[in-house]
């Protein structure tokens, strides 16, 4: 007879519920205990740098030493631990994935000191805007409009740190990431429209044929000056050879107006058309070229968007294929809870698998903030037709909150304050050593 597994201590009952459906992925109780206590540490106010010594100082019962021990040595799988995530999702009656959602690939970086992460050095980092010391990763995100939810996460190894440069085995650029992920996501199951990616990756031959190969449809961004090659019958009147050129030659009357509203409730005003240019794209053929703009009098740079899509005419008119590109947004809401308040950065180690945990672990406490607050079946409203897309969800229980200030909750989805309320208390009065002190009185209004 099998010997039953030693429970763990106690936490709450929303996170015990939560972690017992990933407690076969610990083979060791005090790996269950700290997974409980790392989840715990991550979804607590955000008034430090979740580094391991703030963890295990927030949690009542924490200890940093066994914080280390399960992000750098005990022998659990991340993969495995993200399948699970997953597949609790998928099995979810109200928020399990369907094919009007789109799968969003894209990277993000953030700035790290010195060269002691294997990851870290000298690249283009988003955050800031500019080269910097850094770590990049790409990630994949799957969301419909109504909700976002990650799906995996891989880290980029500058040829710079590998000993054998772009022949190392290890090396993948940013583009070969992102189509790994695709093909997990794709392998997995979970059914989405389209793939969503900016110009980085439409710009990569191989990410987009191998996306065309699988007959996998997909809206990406391609720059302004994407040429292709023409022949020029009349050189006093060549045709057009990239997609500014293209669009600059469509009657102003041709453009549809579309109109959407941002986060804030302004109203967006922006110019759709569809673009032919040689024999490559076309309403008719395997590529469509779509263009939007802010202004289709003057074409600006910044305010212009050239867009490549493979989703016939039938299925997406063009202004559906930008309400669908505009899902990419959805990212961005992303990035900010978990790097804002569930410390996606706040890592302090310089080995690999334990940064690649602790990223598994921070989308683990994502998920479990979109989870539990789920809202009853029949939630989905009109807005997932067509023509609000593209649009931002201003309701509070799935769109990221603020910054957390003194002892509330620093939960990404809105997830009741109730859930965790128990050990607020405790988080707002520990001390870094772990003592407990009485908390600075405020001042008079």
């Amino acid at each position: 007879m099998a010997t039953p597994r030693k429970p763990t201590v106690p936490t709450t009952d929303a996170i015990d519920a939560f972690c017992a459906q990933f407690d076969d992925l610990f083979n060791r109780r005090a790996a269950r205990q700290a997974f409980r206590h790392y989840l715990i540490g991550l979804l607590l106010p955000r008034e430090h740098n979740k580094t391991m010594t703030i963890l295990a100082a927030l949690v009542p019962g924490g200890n940093r030493q066994q914080l280390h021990h399960f992000l750098h040595d005990a022998p659990w799988d991340a993969d495995a631990l993200n399948q699970h995530r997953l597949a609790l999702w998928r099995a979810h009656p109200t928020l399990h994935p369907h094919r009007r959602g789109v799968l969003i690939v894209d990277e993000t970086g953030d700035r790290k000191r010195g060269q002691g992460i294997p990851f870290a050095a000298q690249q283009y980092i988003g955050k800031v805007g500019f080269t910097a010391n850094g770590v990049v990763s790409v990630t994949s995100h799957w969301t419909d409009g109504t909700r976002h939810i990650p799906l995996g996460v891989k880290p980029y190894w500058p040829a710079s740190r590998l000993p054998e440069g772009r022949d190392d085995e290890r090396f993948r650029t940013k583009p070969m990431l992102a189509w790994e992920l695709v093909e997990e996501a794709w392998r997995t199951g979970i059914p989405f429209r389209a793939v969503v990616a900016d110009c980085v990756y439409g710009e990569h031959p191989t990410f987009t044929a191998n996306l065309f190969c699988a007959d996998i449809p997909y809206i990406v961004a391609i720059h302004s000056n994407h040429g292709v090659w023409q022949f020029v019958e009349d050189p006093e009147n060549p045709p057009a050879f990239n997609p500014r050129e293209a669009a600059e030659r469509v009657p102003v009357e041709q453009w549809q107006r579309v109109e959407r509203t941002d986060s804030h409730g302004k109203l967006l005003v922006h110019y759709v058309v569809e673009l032919e240019l040689g024999n490559a794209y076309g309403p008719r053929r395997n590529w469509r070229l779509i263009a939007a703009t802010t202004d289709p009098h003057t074409l600006k740079k910044d305010g212009t968007w050239y867009l490549l899509t493979t989703l016939p005419l039938q299925e997406a008119s063009p202004k559906e294929v930008y309400a669908t590109y505009c899902l990419r947004d959805w990212i961005e809401h992303y990035y900010k809870p978990v790097k804002h308040e569930l410390g996606w950065a706040d890592f302090q180690t310089r080995d690999a698998e334990a940064i690649i945990r602790h990223w598994h672990l921070v989308m683990l406490a994502f998920t479990f903030s979109l989870l539990q607050e789920a809202p009853a079946p029949g939630w989905l409203r009109a807005a997932q037709s067509s023509e609000h897309a593209g649009e931002k969800i201003r309701t509070p229980d799935r769109v990221a909150g603020d910054l957390a200030a003194g002892p509330e909750l620093a939960l990404s989805l809105g997830t009741d304050h109730a859930l965790l309320a128990a050990l607020v208390p405790c988080a707002a009065t520990t001390r870094i050593g772990g003592a407990p002190g009485a908390r600075r009185p405020l001042p008079p209004p």
